[in-house]
């Protein structure tokens, strides 16, 4: 089994972190990490309704894509 070592800078001095404190840390890296998936998969749903519904306003007015693009 490995340990994992964890530093943090604070006033130009590495400080180990131990016990509750590394705990805390690494979970805290943790609740980052979804939060940062959580925003990257809504990001991506908006994007993919955007493109449908910019694809379906194209098809009612007949418009080619070129045309949207230019559009927006």
């Amino acid at each position: 089994m490995t340990t994992q070592k964890i530093y943090v800078g604070i006033d130009n001095d590495k400080i180990e972190l131990t016990g509750k404190a590394k705990d805390n840390y690494l979970a805290q890296l943790e609740l980052d990490k979804q939060a940062r998936l959580l925003l990257e998969a809504e990001y991506k749903a908006k994007q993919d309704a955007r493109d449908s519904a910019i694809k379906k306003l194209g098809e009612i007015a007949g418009l080619t894509k070129e045309e949207l693009d230019a559009i927006l």
